[in-house]
C-alpha cells in the first residue's frame, strides 16, 4: 500500500469545492489542521458510551420487555461496522466522512433525508499495537454480586490476563462494606499463576460502596500513572446498584470526567440481571468513557477477545461538530451521540459533542436526520441534484496522543441513487432503534399494549423484508418482544411461545373443580402482569380488583408469594390455561380475556 503526503492547501482546496454563499462555515486555518504522513490504513473508530444493548437483549430474552432507557442508537449500532466512505483515503489521526439517502423512517415520517456521519483513521491497522497497559480492575464484590455476576468477573478478568503481555501491569480493586486494593500493582512478567489465585480467591460480600471504590481505584492509577510507560486505565465490574455512600450519577460522572483529564480513562463492565444500565450509560457518556454487558460466558470471550485492545486505545478528546442543512431543509435529529449534549443556534446549526473517539474493529458514527423547513410543511420539498451540496460539517477535536487541536470540514453531497451498505444498515437500525424504544415506552411508561404490539409488529414486517444474515441477532431480539407483546396486547393466537410468557395477559376463570378450596369463582378474572398478579371478583355485573399479588413462574409452574401456593400450569390445545393443585384437589381451567372486556376489568 503506498504512502500518500497531502499538503495543507490541498485539504482547504477540497474542503472548498464549490461552496455556495449559504455555506457560512469559515475555511480552518492551515495550523488548526493535523497533517502528518500515515500509511493509509483500515483501522475504524467508534465513539465513547454504551457499545452494546446487551442488557436490553436479555432482559427480551427473559420473557420481560426492556426499559427504553436502556436502549441507546450507538449501543445498537456498536455491534456492526457502519463503514460510511469518504470520497478521499484518510490521512489524519481521525477523519469524519459523510453521505446521504432517502429516509424511509415510518415512526417519523417528517425526515427525508437521512445524513450518515462516519468516523476513520489514518492509523495503519497493519502496523498499530495497543501501546503497555496499567490497568486496574475495580471490582464489585457486594452482596448483589453474589453467584452469576461474579462468576462473569472472574472469568473476565481471567481472559483479561490471557491477553495481557508481560510489560503490561495489574491492579485489583475490591469493594463492598470496605475499599482495597485485593492484588497490589503487578507486572505480568511471570506473575500470571499467582494472580489467576488473587482472581480466584474473590468472594462476594457486603453492601455496595461504589464512590469509595472508584477512589482506590484512581488513587491506584494516579499513583502508577507517572512510572508507568503506556496507558493508564480504571475497569469498573459492577452491577451498578450502589446504596452507600454517593449514589447519583452526576458524582459518579464527575469522577470520571476529572481523572480522564488526569490521563486516566474509565471502561464500565455490566454485569447480573439487576444491572442499573440508565446510570451505567450516563457515567460511560462522559470523556474517557465506554461500556459494555456482559449476559454470559460467550459475550465475555467476545468483548474482551475481539475488543480490549481497542477499548483502551483513546484516539480523540472533546469531537465538537457543528452541522447545517442547506436552505428548505432543517435538522430534525440527531442519532449515536452519547449524552444529551446538543445544541442549535439561531441560523439552523446544530452543535454536539462526542467526549471520546476510540480505535476500533468496527466503524461508528453518527446519522443526521434531515426534514423540510420550518413552516415549510404543506410546500413541496426542495429540489436537491444529485451530488449538490446538503449539509455542512465542521469537526473539531483533540489528539489524545499529544493534545494537538486540529480541524476538518466537510461538504456532504444530496442523496445519490445507491447508497453504501453501511449507510443503508445504519437506517435498518436507525428504524429499529426508533421502533423498539417506541414499543418499550408505550408498554412502561403509557400502559399502552395495544400500542406497543402493532409498533413491533410494522418493524418486524419490514425486517423480515431483509435477507441480510448479519440481522439474526435482531430478529431474534424483535421477536422475543414481540411475543411478549402478543400476549400482553391479547393476541395470544398469533404468539408462539413457551413458559413463562404463556401466563401473560388477562384470563377469565371458566371452571373450578374443587369450590371451596380457593376464593375464585366463575367469571372472575386474573391478570398475569410483569411480576405480580391481580384478581378482579365479578360481583352483580362488575369488577372489583384485588390487591396485586406477586408471582415467580417457571416452564410448567407459578408460586404465589403472599397465598404461598405453588400451581402446575400448561395451555390446553384450545388455547385454554389449567392450573392444578394437587395437594388440594384443584383444578381452574381459564380462557383468554376478549380485549373489550379487559378495558372493563382491568385492575
Amino acid at each position: 500500500m503506498s504512502r500518500r503526503l497531502w499538503s495543507a492547501a490541498s485539504i482547504l482546496a477540497l474542503a472548498l469545492v464549490s461552496a455556495p454563499a449559504w455555506a457560512q462555515t469559515p475555511p480552518p486555518p492551515e495550523d488548526e489542521i493535523d497533517i502528518q504522513e500515515i500509511i493509509v490504513s483500515g483501522m475504524r473508530v467508534r465513539q465513547g458510551g454504551a457499545q452494546d444493548i446487551n442488557h436490553f437483549r436479555g432482559e427480551a430474552a427473559a420473557n420481560r420487555m426492556p426499559l427504553p432507557d436502556t436502549l441507546t442508537p450507538e449501543g445498537l449500532m456498536g455491534g456492526y461496522d457502519l463503514k460510511i466512505p469518504g470520497q478521499e483515503a484518510c490521512v489524519r489521526v481521525l477523519c469524519i466522512t459523510g453521505e446521504a439517502m432517502r429516509a424511509e423512517l415510518p415512526l417519523s415520517p417528517a425526515d427525508k433525508i437521512l445524513v450518515g456521519l462516519g468516523f476513520d483513521s489514518g492509523v495503519d491497522a497493519k502496523t498499530w499495537k495497543r501501546a503497555p497497559l496499567n490497568l486496574v480492575a475495580v471490582v464489585d464484590k457486594s452482596g448483589s454480586m453474589q453467584g452469576a455476576p461474579l462468576m462473569r468477573v472472574r472469568e473476565s478478568l481471567h481472559q483479561i490476563l490471557d491477553q495481557l503481555r508481560p510489560g503490561d501491569q495489574l491492579s485489583i480493586v475490591l469493594y463492598g462494606d470496605r475499599s482495597y486494593r485485593h492484588l497490589e500493582p503487578t507486572v505480568i512478567g511471570d506473575k500470571r499463576a499467582a494472580i489467576r489465585l488473587a482472581i480466584d480467591a474473590i468472594e462476594s460480600a457486603g453492601s455496595t460502596n461504589m464512590e469509595a471504590g472508584l477512589k482506590v481505584g484512581y488513587e491506584t492509577a494516579f499513583a502508577t500513572r507517572d512510572s508507568f510507560k503506556g496507558v493508564t486505565r480504571v475497569m469498573l465490574f459492577t452491577d451498578e446498584q450502589p446504596n452507600v455512600g454517593r449514589t447519583d450519577a452526576q458524582s459518579f460522572m464527575g469522577m470520571a470526567r476529572e481523572a480522564s483529564h488526569r490521563g486516566v480513562g474509565l471502561t464500565t463492565i455490566g454485569v447480573g440481571t439487576q444491572f442499573d444500565a440508565p446510570l451505567a450509560t450516563k457515567v460511560s457518556s462522559v470523556r474517557g468513557g465506554n461500556l459494555y454487558f456482559l449476559r454470559d460466558k460467550a459475550d465475555v470471550e467476545t468483548v474482551f477477545a475481539a475488543k480490549l485492545d481497542t477499548m483502551v486505545s483513546e484516539l480523540a478528546y472533546d469531537l465538537t461538530l457543528t452541522v447545517k442543512a442547506r436552505p428548505g431543509y432543517r435538522i430534525s435529529g440527531v442519532y449515536g451521540v452519547p449524552g444529551d449534549d446538543l445544541k442549535s443556534g439561531p441560523d439552523g446549526a446544530v452543535s454536539m459533542t462526542v467526549p471520546t473517539a476510540f480505535l476500533s474493529t468496527e466503524g461508528g458514527g453518527l446519522f443526521v436526520a434531515l426534514a423540510k423547513a420550518q413552516g415549510a410543511a404543506f410546500l413541496p420539498e426542495p429540489v436537491v441534484t444529485k451530488g449538490e451540496r446538503l449539509l455542512d460539517v465542521d469537526l473539531r477535536y483533540v489528539a489524545a496522543a499529544d493534545g494537538t487541536q486540529a480541524r476538518q470540514i466537510l461538504a456532504v453531497a444530496a442523496p445519490t441513487e445507491n447508497a453504501s451498505d453501511g449507510l443503508r444498515l445504519g437506517h435498518l437500525l436507525l428504524d429499529e432503534f426508533q421502533s423498539l424504544h417506541r414499543a418499550a415506552t408505550l408498554h412502561h411508561k403509557d400502559g399502552d399494549e395495544e400500542g406497543a404490539y402493532q409498533v413491533l409488529r410494522g418493524f418486524d414486517g419490514r425486517l423480515k423484508a431483509q435477507a441480510d444474515p448479519r440481522l439474526e441477532p435482531e430478529r431474534k431480539l424483535v421477536a422475543e418482544m414481540l411475543t411478549r407483546a402478543a400476549f400482553l396486547a391479547g393476541y395470544a393466537g398469533e404468539a408462539r411461545a413457551e413458559g413463562p410468557v404463556n401466563l401473560l395477559g388477562a384470563w377469565t376463570v371458566a371452571r373450578v373443580d374443587g369450590e371451596g378450596q380457593i376464593d375464585v369463582r366463575r367469571g372472575d378474572q386474573l391478570r398475569f402482569k410483569e411480576d405480580e398478579l391481580v384478581v378482579s371478583r365479578l360481583k352483580r355485573g362488575a369488577f372489583t380488583p384485588d390487591d396485586p399479588e406477586g408471582y415467580e413462574a417457571n416452564e410448567d409452574q407459578v408460586a404465589l408469594t403472599e397465598s404461598q401456593l405453588v400451581f402446575d400450569y400448561r395451555i390446553a390445545k384450545d388455547g385454554s390455561l389449567i392450573l392444578t393443585h394437587d395437594r388440594l384437589d384443584l383444578r381452574l381451567v381459564l380462557k383468554r380475556t376478549p380485549r373489550t372486556v379487559q378495558a372493563a376489568s382491568a385492575g
